[in-house]
């Protein structure tokens, strides 16, 4: 079928070369975990509408005679999803400063507003670093949105339930099941907040406050709120992440950008 790039909870994702030399992302889905018929069409049709600079789209559908249910998505060349930009160590991986980490979060953050602004809306249903692709000039783009809308539910439990589970990654300290939103809630009600930000992020930043990080800090708090109601929208979180940008993004315009003189790139 191809060469395989990675497995999830949704099933095994390929990449493939096409007759006319281009290349797709092919997405197989798990056997016997999706729902019925015309149920999972529906919204299958739904997804492959949905368009947006944040989001990979869904191109076509496609279901075997023994069953087997591939979903075709464009292949994006040179990016890299944000959990290897994380914490991968390899030679020439790019600085995440606070101005890229910026762009980043904010074409997330843009990606799910569309989402859940839509007719219909749609809930990710799977939020985690390793569904972030990347480019080269620090653009995001969400994949695996909806898919959960497909599944069994005893399958889309699961899968839910795995991501609710994922937390900071253990560090040299040793420590397991660390609950980052309380320990960084702790850090802002005690005005400790640099002790929370890494090194590479803090590179050529002389006041956190006046850079954004700090109410971006707060704002991830508000996110992360045990009530769901007080939370705010992801149209507030655009809204609140545009009004703090970093003052030096020159470094990331993309050429097509420059030459368009749309203003920022983000």
């Amino acid at each position: 079928m191809g060469q395989v790039m990675e497995k999830t909870s949704y099933g095994t994702i390929y990449k493939a070369k096409l007759g006319d030399g281009g290349t797709i992302a092919l997405r197989l889905l798990r056997e016997g975990s999706c729902k019925d018929g015309g149920t999972y069409l529906t919204v299958i049709r739904q997804l492959g509408r949905v368009r947006h600079d944040n989001l990979i789209p869904l191109r076509a559908f496609y279901q075997g005679k023994r069953g087997e249910k591939l979903l075709i998505y464009d292949y994006l060349p040179n990016r890299n999803n944000l959990h290897e930009l994380f914490h991968e160590s390899r030679v020439g991986k790019p600085v995440l400063n606070w101005a890229r980490r910026h762009k980043i979060a904010l074409g997330i953050a843009r990606g799910l507003a569309h989402l859940h602004g839509l007719d219909t809306p749609v809930t990710h249903g799977n939020v985690r670093s390793k569904n972030v692709l990347v480019n080269e000039f620090f653009v995001s783009r969400l994949t695996e949105f909806g898919l959960d809308k497909i599944m069994i539910p005893s399958v889309a439990n699961d899968i839910v339930s795995v991501a609710k589970a994922e937390g900071k990654k253990p560090g040299k300290n040793g420590r397991d099941n660390v609950d980052l939103p309380a320990l960084v809630k702790v850090a802002v009600l005690g005005e400790t907040t640099l002790e929370v930000f890494d090194m590479e992020l803090l590179k050529g930043i002389r006041n956190p406050m006046e850079e954004g990080l700090v109410q971006a800090l707060r704002l991830s708090m508000g996110c992360c709120a045990p009530v769901a109601t007080v939370r705010p929208l992801m149209d507030e979180v655009v809204r609140q992440l545009e009004e703090n940008r970093p003052r030096n993004r020159s470094t990331l315009y993309s050429p097509a950008e420059t030459r368009s003189g749309s203003g920022t790139p983000f």
